[in-house]
């Protein structure tokens, strides 16, 4: 399953590498979100490459569909990591997310464009969502996809209020 979303970023593209590549920024996202035990995993930078991998909690954003409950065991509290990935020259980047309950046979990946816009910068996201679970897979894969959705607006409204900061 794909879909695609954009973040809209009021701030000059430079400015705007400059929060995603601060080791600082995504535990702090992750904290005003409201995530549990965020833990940074590692984080790496050099002159051309930025990259930071987390582990936190996250309560589901939608109603996990039943058939999904066995996997979640019944928490409301999803443990994942995500790891952002960002081609700082390019401007490219790439969010690897494994959920631990769907770990193995579900890949979130979103690939990522920064790009100048007349209010700063636009942040064009790609998502890919695939489940190989015989018979549930696409399932699994639209209700990952609908959690991620509800909670785009979020995330760049955040983003923006943060890059006052930087």
């Amino acid at each position: 399953m794909e879909f695609t979303a954009e973040h809209i970023l009021r701030a000059p593209l430079d400015k705007v590498l400059t929060m995603y590549s601060d080791p600082a920024y995504a535990p702090r996202k992750y904290q005003e979100l409201g995530l549990r035990d965020i833990e940074v995993v590692r984080t790496s930078k050099d002159d051309g490459r930025f990259e930071i991998a987390v582990r936190f909690k996250r309560k589901a954003s939608i109603e996990v569909p039943k058939m999904a409950q066995k996997f979640v065991g019944g928490s409301e509290w999803l443990q994942a990591q995500q790891t952002d990935t960002w081609d700082l020259k390019a401007r490219t980047g790439r969010l690897d997310v494994v959920i631990d309950a769907f770990k193995g046979f579900a890949t979130i990946r979103c690939d990522m464009k920064l790009e100048a816009h007349p209010e700063g910068a636009i942040n064009r996201m790609r998502w890919t969502i695939e489940c190989a679970v015989p018979l549930i897979g696409g399932t699994l894969a639209k209700f990952l996809a609908q959690d991620i959705q509800s909670k785009t607006a979020e995330d760049g409204a955040l983003a923006n209020r943060l890059l006052a900061g930087y």
